[in-house]
C-alpha cells in the first residue's frame, strides 16, 4: 500500500512539472507573437515617422518590449494610434545623437 502512495505522489509531482512547462511555452509562444506584431506595426509607423533605416530595429526592439512590460496593454491594444507613442518615446531614448546640452559651445 506504501508504494501505491509513493507512486501516485510521484506521478501528480511529475504530472505538475509537465503543466509548468507547457504552462512557460505557451506564455513564450504567446509573447512571441505579441512582439511580432508590435514590431510589424512599429515599422510602419516608424517608417511614416521619418526614423531612419537603420534605426528601425533599434527603436522597434525597444517599443516590443516597452509594450511587453506593460501590464496592462493586451494583444487588443496594438493599434497603430497606441503603437506610435511608444514609438515616438523609444525613438527620442535610442537617440543616439547629442542632445543639444550636451554639445559644447564653440570658442
Amino acid at each position: 500500500m506504501h508504494f501505491r502512495s509513493l507512486a501516485l505522489v510521484s506521478l501528480a509531482t511529475l504530472a505538475l512539472v509537465g503543466c509548468d512547462a507547457a504552462t512557460q511555452i505557451a506564455g513564450d509562444a504567446v509573447e512571441g507573437e505579441v512582439r511580432n506584431a508590435v514590431t510589424t506595426q512599429c515599422e510602419g509607423v516608424a517608417e511614416s515617422a521619418g526614423i531612419v533605416a537603420d534605426r528601425i530595429s533599434e527603436v522597434c526592439q525597444c517599443s516590443a518590449d516597452a509594450f511587453l512590460e506593460d501590464s496592462e496593454l493586451t494583444v487588443d491594444d496594438i493599434s497603430r494610434e497606441n503603437i506610435e507613442g511608444i514609438v515616438n518615446a523609444c525613438a527620442d531614448s535610442t537617440d543616439p545623437s547629442p542632445s543639444t546640452a550636451d554639445q559644447e559651445s564653440p570658442e
